[in-house]
């Protein structure tokens, strides 16, 4: 009777420690919700304090993009402009944050971004899209994000660092006060750069909401604009 009753007790206490521990993760996941806007980051390089580490490829379509007056930001078109250069954009963004899904909704071009964190994995073949697919989850605090699937329209920042459809990013979204998370990205792309490299930026609270943002008839009187006379 005695042991029938320990074993009673030891099942009800490792039943009340089971139904514990998700409250206990679930406790240091942070409330990312609101408006945040990040420093704006016109070049990767001047953020890192170096030139990023370029293959020649990168070299070459880097100077086109600086020196070619037929270059033209892909975003100045109203081209969608990727996951992270929207996050560097001098623009604010709001995070939504539920337990299976996370979006991100860009003021500029009043566009959005998923980041699904209901356990998938990335799919082993997809068409690279504008902003890629993109799983997160919780490590203790942190939200790390993985992102692929992108195609190679876009620039890394205005200055017109490229990137192929290869790209990965990692980013970490870490709140380290009420008003503030660190955002930490690793850009890895090994058709372009000879080693992947990472930024840290402070995303700030603001007290405000997103705007309506309009590109209007994609541009085309900037596009002439810019263009040499012929």
């Amino acid at each position: 009777m005695q042991a029938s009753r320990g074993s009673i007790l030891a099942g009800v206490a490792l039943s009340a420690l089971a139904s514990a521990l998700p409250t206990q993760a679930q406790s240091k996941v942070p409330d990312l919700n609101g408006v945040w806007q990040a420093p704006y980051t016109n070049n990767l390089a001047t953020a890192l304090g170096h030139e990023l580490p370029m293959t020649a490829a990168g070299l070459a379509g880097f100077k086109t993009n600086k020196d070619s007056n037929e270059a033209f930001d892909p975003s100045a078109s109203c081209l969608p402009f990727g996951p992270a250069r929207g996050i560097q954009a001098p623009l604010p963004f709001q995070i939504v944050q539920t337990p299976d899904l996370i979006i991100i909704l860009f003021e500029y071009q009043r566009t959005f971004r998923l980041i699904y964190m209901d356990g998938r994995e990335h799919p082993k073949n997809l068409d690279p899209e504008w902003f890629g697919f993109s799983t997160g989850k919780w490590e203790d605090d942190t939200l790390v994000v993985n992102t692929s699937w992108m195609n190679d329209r876009t620039w890394l920042d205005t200055a017109g660092h490229i990137h192929s459809d290869k790209l990965k990013l990692t980013e970490r979204f870490r709140k380290v006060s009420p008003d503030t998370v660190k955002w930490t990205v690793t850009f890895d792309d090994p058709v372009n750069y000879t080693e992947p490299f990472t930024m840290v930026r402070d995303l700030k609270k603001q007290d405000t909401m997103i705007m309506s943002y309009s590109c209007e008839e994609n541009e085309k009187d900037r596009r002439e604009h810019h263009l040499p006379e012929k």
